[in-house]
């Protein structure tokens, strides 16, 4: 009986570890099926799924599909996919099986998962190297770099911002016949999403600004300025921003009347440590 493909014919080591790790942050995530009749793992689908989409660059459960069919026997394996004994290779799953798995799960937990396995690569700032010189010249241009740092003028230290917006799936519809739209949390910068909800057939994104919020840690959120559109100038989101720590920035139209368009913001001009507002 052939036994199962190790991990070592892989070529590079780091990306058989970025894929341990990405299977692995994924467990974190509700599986909605039965333990009987389970072949595959959930956290090794969506791995399958995100390298499928992303470095490969496909945009459909269908090429998906295709690129596991075409993979190899060691990048399955990375995935931890289960391994036929008597046929000798790796199970693939389906295009149906794809579909029908990923359309149980919730968007708002994937989206956490995938932020907590991004938060570490993101975080990292490769260090710049220190100037090489002849005859101790790295020393010297440090010194001068110091001088010129010490006469300029203090740098104004530029708050983080995450942008709250309601987006329609394009070509996405439900069985009604309704569209979907999806509020998001991105981040300023790297256009990173923190999180997403699903808005129902019969609301609105109001309701959905808070829960939405609740996904993302308080870490992440204290000293950030969220900036909305005038759907979101409403006290009770103020309130709540205020409680979690966090700045706004909030377009005024005439759904808030009382306020004067031209007030300053202080969010924009103080410093980090004031109080939010």
């Amino acid at each position: 009986m052939p036994h199962a493909p190790c991990l070592e014919p892989l070529g590079e080591g780091a990306a058989k570890e970025q894929v341990r790790c990405l299977v692995a942050e994924f467990e974190s995530v509700t599986d909605p099926r039965g333990a009987f009749g389970v072949r595959y793992r959930l956290s090794s689908l969506l791995a399958v799924v995100v390298c499928a989409m992303t470095p490969s660059g496909h945009d459909s459960i269908t090429a998906a599909a295709e690129w596991c069919r075409r993979a190899t026997s060691e990048e399955l394996a990375a995935f931890g996919l289960p391994y036929h004994p008597l046929l000798g290779r790796y199970r693939v799953p389906s295009e149906k099986t794809l579909r029908r798995v990923l359309g149980r799960l919730d968007p708002g937990e994937i989206g956490a998962a995938g932020y907590d396995y991004l938060r570490p690569l993101l975080s990292a700032q490769a260090r710049r190297p220190e100037p090489v010189m002849p005859d101790g010249g790295a020393e010297r241009e440090q010194h001068r770099a110091h001088r010129a740092a010490a006469r300029a003028e203090p740098v104004r230290i530029r708050l983080r911002a995450i942008a709250v917006d309601g987006k329609c799936l394009r070509g996405a519809k439900r069985p009604d016949g309704s569209r979907i739209i999806v509020l998001s949390a991105v981040r300023h910068g790297d256009i990173l999403t923190l999180a997403s909800r699903e808005i129902g057939a019969k609301t609105n994104e109001i309701p959905e600004f808070a829960p939405l919020l609740d996904g993302i840690d308080d870490a992440d959120l204290a000293g950030v300025v969220v900036t909305a559109d005038a759907l979101h100038a409403q006290r009770d989101h103020a309130t709540y921003l205020r409680e979690r720590g966090a700045h706004y920035l909030l377009t005024i139209k005439n759904n808030q009347r009382g306020q004067a368009p031209s007030a300053p913001c202080p969010a924009l001009e103080g410093d980090p440590h004031d109080p939010p507002g």
